[in-house]
C-alpha cells in the first residue's frame, strides 16, 4: 500500500510528490508518522477487543479497536507481532464466500462461508478469527458444530473429531453491520462503507470483521465470492468474473480467485461501477472495476498497465495470476492497497499526476508481497522493499535520463532506522519501504546486475504462491552469489547507523 501525501516511496517518488504533498489537506498525517501502503498497524499499548453485537437492523456500526497485540495464545499462527491472529492445527485451502447485500438501503450484510482445509494435527477443536457479527449456525462435514465466541476467536468443536491430514469442509453462517474496526491511527479497515460504496480493505489483520477466516498471511487459500446485490449496483471482487445473474431485480455476481491468496489481500466492493474489460495482454486478462462517472476518463489514466506488466516482467519473470486491474474508490480515502489481481486506488491517487508511481508500486506487489508474501510479519520489508525499488525500477527501464545510483544515493543521505525486526508499531514507516529498497540496491552494487536480477526471479519462481523471510532471501542470495551474502544484507536491515552506498 501506498498512502498519500506521506511518501513511502523511493528519492524519484518524493521529488514528483512533492507538489502534490504540499497540498495536502491536514487531516492527513505528516511526514514523520507512520507510511502505510497497506494500512497502518499496531496498537501503540495491549488493548483488548470489545465488541458490540450489531443489530438486525443498520444502525451506525459499532467501533472497535484492532486486537493487534495480546498474550500468547495457541489459537494463533504463531507470529509475534498479532500472536491472536490466525490459526494453528489446519490449513486452509478454499474459501467460498456467499455475501447477501442490499445497498443502499442497509448496511447489513449475510455471509455463509464455506470453508474447506486440511488438518495438520488431529482436533477436537479448531477456531476461526470473526469479530462482531450475530453466528446463526456452524456446520462441519455436514454435520451441525457447537461454538463459543472469545473476543475475536470462535472455538468450534465439530461432532467428530477430525484426524491428522483429512480435509474437512466448515461452513459458517453469520450477518449483521461489521463492526467499525481502526488501528492505532484510528485508520478504518475491515469492511467499510463510503457514501453508497462498501469496500474491504485488510491490512494487516481488518479481514475477520466481515470473513470468518484463519487471518494471517501464512495461511494463503483459493477464494470464490458470491455477491448478490440489487441490480442497480456492481459487485467485484479478486479473480475472473464468472457470471452475473440477474433475477428478480439482483444480480449474483462469481468471481473466482484460484491461486493462493493472504486474507488480507482479499477485495470486495459494491457501488456504481463499470467493468471495463481490455483485451488480453499476453497471458493476463486485464480488467478494471471504475466508479461509473469516472470510466472514460479512468480507462485513459490506466492505460499503461500493459506496458507496466510488459517491463515487470522483464525485470522479475512471469506475471504470477491470471487476471490483473485497478479498482477506484470514487472518495478521498489517502491510500492504495495491493489487493491481489485487483489493487485498490482512491480518486486521488489514481488521478493524480505521480499516478504511474503508485501503479508501478501496487502491480509489483503482485509479485512481492502477493505471489510470494512475508511469512511473518517482521519481515515486511520483504513486501514493501521490493515493491518501492521496483518504482526506481521502472523509471531506470523507461527514462534513459533516469541515473538510479544518484537517486538512491540521494535517498540514502536520509536517515532510517533499522527494519530488521521494526516491531508492529513500525511496520509501515518510511524506513520501512525506501531503506527495504536501499538494501535491495547495496546487494544490486555487492553482486551486479546479472547476479541480483537471477537472485530476484529466482526468488519469485521457487517461491511463488507460498511465503518467504528474510533468513530465506539470504540463503538463496548466498547459494548464488556463491558466497555469504548475510552480513552484507544484514548491515543494511539492522545497522545504525545505516552503511553508506559504495557508489
Amino acid at each position: 500500500m501506498i498512502r498519500a501525501g506521506r511518501a513511502a516511496l523511493g528519492a524519484l517518488a518524493l521529488a514528483v510528490l512533492g507538489a502534490a504533498c504540499s497540498a495536502t489537506p491536514s487531516a492527513e498525517r505528516a511526514p514523520g508518522a507512520p507510511t502505510s501502503t497497506r494500512v497502518a498497524a499496531a496498537a501503540a499499548a495491549e488493548r483488548s477487543a470489545t465488541t458490540v453485537a450489531p443489530t438486525t437492523t443498520s444502525p451506525a456500526p459499532s467501533t472497535i479497536t484492532s486486537t493487534l497485540r495480546g498474550p500468547a495464545d495457541p489459537a494463533g499462527a504463531g507470529d509475534a507481532y498479532f500472536p491472536l491472529l490466525g490459526n494453528g492445527g489446519f490449513d486452509v485451502a478454499h474459501y467460498d464466500v456467499a455475501i447477501i447485500a442490499n445497498p443502499p438501503a442497509t448496511t447489513d450484510i449475510v455471509v455463509r462461508a464455506t470453508i474447506t482445509a486440511v488438518a495438520t494435527a488431529t482436533l477436537a477443536t479448531f477456531d476461526l478469527d470473526l469479530t462482531g457479527m450475530t453466528i446463526t449456525s456452524v456446520a462441519v462435514d455436514g454435520g451441525a458444530a457447537t461454538f463459543t465466541r472469545y473476543g475475536a476467536e470462535v472455538v468450534i468443536v465439530p461432532a467428530l473429531t477430525i484426524s491428522f491430514g483429512a480435509t474437512f469442509v466448515t461452513i459458517i453462517e453469520y450477518s449483521g453491520t461489521p463492526a467499525r474496526l481502526v488501528d492505532a491511527e484510528q485508520t478504518v479497515i475491515g469492511w467499510q462503507r463510503v457514501g453508497t460504496t462498501s469496500f474491504v480493505v485488510s491490512e494487516p489483520n481488518g479481514a475477520h470483521n466481515w470473513l470468518a477466516s484463519s487471518d494471517h498471511p501464512s495461511d494463503k487459500a483459493a477464494f470464490t465470492f458470491r455477491i448478490e446485490v440489487p441490480s442497480a449496483v456492481t459487485a467485484a471482487a479478486n479473480g475472473h468474473l464468472m457470471s452475473a445473474v440477474e433475477a428478480n431485480g439482483r444480480t449474483t455476481y462469481v468471481w473466482d480467485a484460484p491461486e493462493p491468496m493472504a486474507t488480507y489481500l482479499a477485495i470486495v466492493a459494491i457501488g456504481a461501477f463499470t467493468i471495463v474489460d481490455e483485451a488480453t495482454h499476453g497471458n493476463v486478462h486485464i480488467r478494471h472495476v471504475f466508479p461509473t462517472p469516472l470510466a472514460s476518463q479512468l480507462t485513459s489514466v490506466f492505460a499503461r498497465t500493459g506496458e507496466m506488466l510488459d517491463v515487470l516482467t522483464s525485470l522479475f519473470g512471469p506475471y504470477p495470476f491470471a487476471d490483473y486491474g485497478a479498482l477506484v474508490i470514487d472518495a478521498r480515502l489517502g491510500y492504495a492497497l495491493e489487493t491481489q489481481t485487483l489493487a485498490l486506488f482512491d480518486r486521488q491517487i489514481a488521478l493524480s499526476s505521480s499516478t504511474d508511481i503508485f501503479q508501478v508500486h501496487e502491480l509489483a506487489h503482485q509479485w512481492f508481497g502477493n505471489s510470494v508474501t512475508a511469512r511473518l510479519w517482521r519481515d515486511i520489508w520483504l513486501n514493501e522493499g521490493f515493491a518501492t525499488y521496483a518504482e526506481s525500477l521502472w523509471h531506470e527501464r523507461t527514462d534513459a535520463s533516469f541515473d538510479i545510483d544518484a537517486s538512491m544515493r540521494s535517498l540514502a543521505r536520509r536517515t532510517f532506522a533499522p527494519i530488521r525486526d521494526p516491531g508492529p508499531d513500525a511496520m509501515f514507516t518510511r524506513s520501512v519501504y525506501d531503506r527495504g529498497a536501499l538494501a535491495l540496491h547495496a546487494l544490486r552494487i555487492d553482486v551486479g546486475d546479472e547476479t541480483f536480477f537471477a537472485i530476484v526471479r529466482t526468488w519469485v519462481a521457487e517461491r511463488a504462491r507460498s511465503n518467504g523471510s528474510t533468513e530465506e532471501l539470504i540463503a538463496l542470495a548466498s547459494r548464488l552469489a556463491g558466497r555469504d551474502i548475510g552480513p552484507l544484507v544484514e548491515r543494511w536491515l539492522s545497522a545504525d547507523p545505516m552503511p553508506a552506498l559504495t557508489r
